[in-house]
């Protein structure tokens, strides 16, 4: 088997870990973003850890403009872990074996972007990560596996995301042997139970002092590290409130 990742932050990295812990030689190059990149990533990694990996990298700036260089590397499959592009038609036909991504809610609950941030938002108290196919749609490919975990009241982004990245891990553990094997099982998704996350506004970072203190205390856990931060803002200047508490 002849797997290209792309990944680009600590998630995709430690999955990648994963395989290269079982498999090393499926993995043929990983592709990440080079510094001139447009795409934001809030928990990108190190330039320097790619390389720690002893595998082919190659660092680019928007995937879908290396067409010639997939098509060089004729991959069996392609792996996306971590990765924001969205990648074009072209690129979908090049793996034989297709591309398969990961979600991290339990589609086809919380389709589309900021899908952490937003879980959060709307007091999710169980989520997951869901491995499936890639389609030219909105995350509406077919199902691999979910991995379920609970999030607690406590939890901010960065425990969330800790369970997004233990997930992962488990996850490709699970189906690495399937992968080789050709033989994944794929799930159609439930249309009549889709629901679709809306792309949070960058306004929505500052704190409306007029809301629920159930809802500022759902802002803050949400847009806490890796992202930017809820603040509150006087006389000019911002005071970013990374962790809160709730009190009752």
């Amino acid at each position: 088997m002849n797997i290209v990742f792309l990944s680009a932050n600590k998630f995709g990295y430690e999955v990648i870990k994963e395989v290269i812990a079982m498999d090393k030689k499926a993995i043929s190059a990983v592709i990440t973003l080079n510094d001139s990149a447009k795409t934001i990533m809030y928990d990108k990694i190190d330039s320097k850890k790619w390389d720690e990996l002893g595998i082919k990298i190659y660092r680019i700036e928007n995937i879908n403009d290396e067409i010639e260089l997939l098509n060089e590397i004729n991959p069996d499959l392609i792996m996306m872990c971590g990765w924001r592009q969205i990648i074009n038609e072209d690129l979908l036909k090049i793996p034989k074996e297709g591309v398969i991504g990961f979600h991290p809610t339990l589609l086809p609950i919380g389709r589309g972007p900021a899908p952490i941030i937003n879980s959060i938002l709307n007091n999710f108290t169980e989520s997951g990560l869901t491995m499936f196919y890639v389609s030219g749609g909105l995350d509406d490919g077919d199902i691999i596996d979910q991995e379920k975990f609970i999030i607690e009241d406590s939890d901010h982004a960065s425990e969330v995301y800790e369970k997004v990245i233990m997930a992962g891990k488990s996850l490709i553990k699970n189906n690495f042997e399937k992968i080789l094997l050709k033989n994944l099982l794929r799930t159609k998704q439930d249309e009549n139970k889709v629901t679709v996350f809306e792309k949070p506004s960058l306004a929505n970072n500052e704190i409306n002092l007029n809301d629920s203190i159930e809802k500022i205390y759902s802002q803050i856990k949400a847009l806490s590290k890796p992202y930017k931060g809820a603040y509150v803002k006087k006389d000019g200047k911002k005071l970013i409130i990374w962790r809160a508490e709730l009190q009752k």
